[in-house]
């Protein structure tokens, strides 16, 4: 249980630890288990990302040489 509050005040960053300790634990869940997706949609955001920043070609400076 403990471990449940830190994370949902740690990466949740909308409720404090009391007012967490003393929500019914039915409305606890289900906010905790919003947390979790909004982290996981988070996550893949960012892995999507940057696989298209790995993906998208660079461009290449010209092949001048100055005289």
């Amino acid at each position: 249980m403990h471990t449940q509050l830190f994370e949902m005040v740690y990466y949740g960053k909308g409720f404090t630890w009391t007012e967490l300790y003393d929500m019914p634990v039915w409305l606890r869940k289900f906010y905790y288990k919003k947390t979790i997706e909004a982290k996981e949609k988070e996550r893949k955001d960012q892995e999507s990302l940057k696989a298209k920043k790995s993906s998208t070609p660079k461009i290449s400076k010209p092949n001048v040489r100055p005289r």
